[in-house]
């Protein structure tokens, strides 16, 4: 056993570390399907914990939301339960509203702005705000989910060529927001409820990252890949605060050691297949659209005045100055 478990083991002084049994679970879950990277990530995350333990913390991984909605998860996840989750800035805005900025159109030009933003005194604010409002304690924020765009049935350039059409939004208000910047009629729905809704003609597209349409076969349902770039969207390991606290210092710190390893595997994964992923589904028939995304771009102007958000994207502009 090498240093670094020794002084593990110290830290948790009563503690037993028999591989055989374990003294925590923890379960965690994902909309996303098993081969996203996201999911892949989670898994890692899961190799590192047991190894690092000796499988005194076992973790569970349950993909394409067969342990429940995030939403539901995120409200058992507040009440106590060992249960841990992917959950993006939009979905954490119910709690404390400053998150919607993170999750807006346009806030970042790219990945590296967001993760300069995320390493800021700024964002540090709003975890401890989260955790003392809503009872929930992000690991790591480092996961890349990958540049969101738009997937539709028919072609669009602009948003008002989407005007009309119902895009599935995330239940959040900035989700909604995201789709009617857009050009779109947002139609909230869950991830794992798209395919089917783009199949039955319900909604007419969505908005989201490659790995995600790729992973999810939306090349069977849809046709057209637009490179919309309106996000760089980051999304975050989340467990309840009153779980945590029920472990071991020791283990408190190393789970949030590991996630963030893990979210560093996920962003590594992501920006090696991302264009792959394009590719992949423009062979199985998608075509890659053009945009104008100064069009897009511009129908965003005035949105954080609109919501009642300026105070907190002065914040992300000043951090990244």
């Amino acid at each position: 056993m090498n240093i670094k478990k020794i002084l593990l083991i110290a830290s948790v002084s009563f503690v037993s570390l028999s591989a055989n049994a374990e003294s925590y679970k923890l379960n965690m879950s994902t909309v996303l399907a098993p081969n996203n990277p996201l999911t892949k990530g989670l898994f890692h995350f899961k190799k590192e914990v047991e190894s690092a333990t000796d499988g005194d913390i076992k973790v569970n991984v349950f993909a394409s939301g067969s342990l429940g909605g995030t939403g539901d998860l995120i409200e058992q996840a507040r009440a106590g339960s060992n249960v841990s989750m992917m959950a993006d800035p939009s979905r954490l805005q119910n709690y404390v509203n400053d998150f919607g900025v993170l999750a807006s159109p346009y806030v970042f030009n790219s990945l590296e702005q967001a993760q300069k933003y995320y390493k800021s005194d700024a964002f540090k604010e709003l975890e401890a705000e989260l955790q003392q409002k809503g009872g929930l304690v992000i690991l790591s924020a480092n996961w890349f989910q990958g540049t969101r765009m738009l997937i539709t049935k028919k072609p669009v350039s602009t948003p008002a060529d989407v005007k009309g059409m119902r895009i599935r939004a995330a239940g959040s208000t900035i989700g909604v927001k995201t789709v009617e910047i857009l050009g779109g009629t947002a139609t909230p729905m869950p991830w794992n409820e798209a395919y089917t809704a783009l199949q039955q003609q319900v909604i007419d597209g969505v908005e989201v990252h490659p790995a995600a349409f790729y992973d999810s076969k939306l090349y069977e349902v849809a046709n057209y890949i637009q490179p919309t770039n309106h996000a760089f969207l980051m999304t975050y390991l989340v467990v309840g605060e009153q779980w945590l606290k029920s472990l071991p210092e020791g283990y408190q710190a190393l789970l949030k050691e590991k996630a963030s390893n893990s979210g560093d595997f996920v962003t590594k994964t992501i920006l090696e297949n991302e264009q792959k992923y394009i590719d992949e589904s423009i062979k199985h028939g998608m075509k890659l659209n053009k945009v104008d995304i100064k069009k897009f771009q511009e129908n965003s102007k005035g949105l954080f005045d609109s919501i009642g958000l300026s105070s907190e994207y002065k914040k992300v502009e000043a951090s990244l100055k």
